[in-house]
């Protein structure tokens, strides 16, 4: 009876709430939350604070599926770089010159500041050798008289000449074509000073003092007109070299039409002198003037490529004389043109810009066979040149 009394009892209670529109209440199993299950290795989350936020109450909890996200890893300040290392200051008694580090990371090679050093070098212990021979012959001090002291005066004139070329180009930078200029200078200087002694008949010690006192003139001069840190440009020291021997070629063809209209000898004094005066010539019109390269070539090679055409043709048509004048007005003629053409064209004061020259020189020992039959062997200097 008690059974049915309570279902009689609901009955009517859910009647009545239909009535009044209310919702039913869910039964007492539906309103218990479901059990939360946590991994071995996770902790319970901690119940929310008292009076957070509403928002708070809807945060959905991390499931037993997912794992949690690992903590961002700590910052990592970067060390500070080292301080630079300080350079030792270079002993007070180190062997050789201190120079600083700019200077010393533009030298050439170890043992030149400049690419003609060598050259330069060996040009020097050379003419040593020759004046210092001549020197030596001259002030002859042996005891016995049988004796000469040349040799002794060749090995120490090509010792000190040659070890003071070698100081000078260690410190200061030599270029190749200024080192050729100094060797082309020291030959034309020797050649002029031993025609000048001859023609004056003067005594040994004073041609031998002439003989030096020149040489070292004339390689004194191309280092002071070319100082200045950078080498020679092409137009300048072909320039020297065209005018050097436009005056010797020039300075033979009037010297031979003079003694043949005057009938005298001819006179060689003059033709020797010539490679001298025309490299002090060319230097100085090298100041002024700033000729390309090409410039020089063509006013040298079409000029002499003529006047041999003329000689070749005129020996066979006419005589000595009229040949030679013929040569020279083809000359001046060919080289008047060429001027004038670079020169409306611009090309004959284009500057030229420095660079680096590909070719290479290098002093070497030269053995060649030597005799009536090629059955002896001759020894001396020579240059190595790589294009």
């Amino acid at each position: 009876m008690r059974a049915i009394a309570l279902l009689l009892c609901l009955i009517a209670a859910s009647a009545r709430a239909q009535q009044s529109g209310e919702p039913p209440l869910p039964p007492e199993e539906s309103l218990t939350p479901p059990p939360i299950t946590l991994a071995p290795h996770e902790e319970p989350p901690s119940a929310p604070p008292v009076g957070a936020a509403p928002e708070d109450e809807f945060l959905p909890l991390p499931s037993a599926s997912s794992p949690r996200a690992a903590p961002p890893p700590p910052a990592v300040t970067p060390a500070p770089p080292p301080p630079p290392r300080a350079t030792a200051a270079p002993p007070s008694k180190a062997i050789g010159p201190v120079e600083p580090v700019s200077q010393r990371a533009a030298r050439y090679s170890l043992y030149s500041a400049g690419a003609g050093g060598s050259m330069f070098a060996l040009t020097e212990g050379l003419v040593g050798v020759v004046t210092g021979a001549m020197l030596g012959s001259a002030f002859d001090v042996a005891s016995q008289q049988r004796d000469s002291d040349g040799y002794t005066g060749a090995i120490l004139g090509g010792l000190t000449l040659g070890a003071a070329a070698t100081f000078y180009q260690y410190f200061v930078p030599v270029g190749r074509r200024e080192a050729l200029l100094a060797a082309g200078a020291a030959s034309t200087g020797l050649m002029a000073s031993l025609t000048l002694a001859h023609s004056e008949n003067m005594s040994a010690k004073d041609r031998a003092l002439l003989s030096f006192t020149g040489t070292q003139a004339s390689i004194l001069a191309v280092l002071l007109l070319t100082a200045g840190g950078q080498d020679v440009s092409a137009g300048d020291a072909g320039l020297v070299g065209a005018t050097s021997l436009y005056a010797f070629i020039v300075t033979g063809f009037v010297e031979y039409i003079h003694a043949r209209q005057t009938d005298q000898s001819f006179n060689f004094v003059p033709l020797l002198l010539a490679p001298a005066v025309g490299m002090a010539v060319g230097g100085l019109l090298a100041l002024p003037l700033e000729l390309s390269s090409t410039s020089v070539f063509e006013l040298t090679t079409f000029p002499l490529g003529t006047g041999a055409l003329a000689l070749l043709v005129g020996t066979q048509l006419a005589d000595g004389v009229t040949v030679a004048k013929t040569v020279l007005g083809t000359m001046a003629g060919t080289f008047f043109l060429v001027a004038l053409i670079h020169g409306l064209s611009g090309q004959a004061v284009e500057p030229e810009q420095r660079s680096v020259s590909s070719v290479q020189a290098m002093p070497v020992p030269v053995l060649v066979a030597a005799g009536r039959r090629n059955e002896g062997i001759a020894a001396g200097p020579g240059l190595f040149l790589r294009f």
